[in-house]
């Protein structure tokens, strides 16, 4: 009994990082370390995946406001490195958070420094990057069509040759089928 209680209190010891190892940074260090800095709710928790070094956490997130940077859309998925050296929080769903992330190709990894959305962060965050914008998609691209001088539509045997021709061979394949089913029957 004594051995699992000594085994009860270092487990959990050694599952945080020690308080040493991350250090509190200022606000203007998390922020020039962010590429993108935005706020929003937390729509879906995924479990961790992968093993060692290489666990990560997934959510997905309804973005309200963007202070830094852009966002393509208002729903994104973020990645949490569970196994970093400073992790980010484990983030509850249907809360709010200010995330602090950094791109990794198409990816938006959190940073540490992504914590939940108090009055007091808020107000710190919007003193230091302003109020922020709301994140839009970009308007999908428009269809530009010019006229083709001297341009025909295409006969109408051309458009059917190919089906024709799949047509014959489909029928050739079911007679060669049915009499080499004769054959063995």
């Amino acid at each position: 009994m004594l051995v699992a209680g000594a085994l009860l209190t270092v487990a959990p010891a050694q599952a945080a990082p020690a308080p040493g190892r991350c250090p509190q940074q200022s606000l203007a260090k998390q922020v020039k370390q962010a590429d993108v800095v935005f706020r929003g709710v937390v729509d879906k928790v995924r479990p961790v995946k992968g093993k060692g070094d290489q666990r990560v956490r997934t959510y997905k997130v309804q973005a309200d406001r963007v202070y830094q940077s852009s966002l393509v859309t208002d729903s994104v998925i973020v990645t949490a490195e569970v196994a970093a050296a400073c992790p980010p929080p484990t983030l509850a769903r249907g809360k709010r958070y200010i995330f602090f992330v950094t791109e990794d190709g198409s990816r938006l990894v959190s940073t540490s420094a992504t914590a939940r959305a108090t009055q007091k962060l808020t107000d710190r965050v919007v003193a230091r990057l302003g109020d922020g914008v709301q994140p839009h998609p970009a308007p999908p691209a428009t269809a530009e069509f010019s006229r083709v001088a001297d341009a025909a539509p295409p006969q109408l045997l051309r458009l059917l040759a190919p089906g024709a021709a799949l047509l014959i061979v489909s029928m050739l394949g079911l007679l060669v089928v049915g009499r080499l089913d004769r054959r063995t029957g």
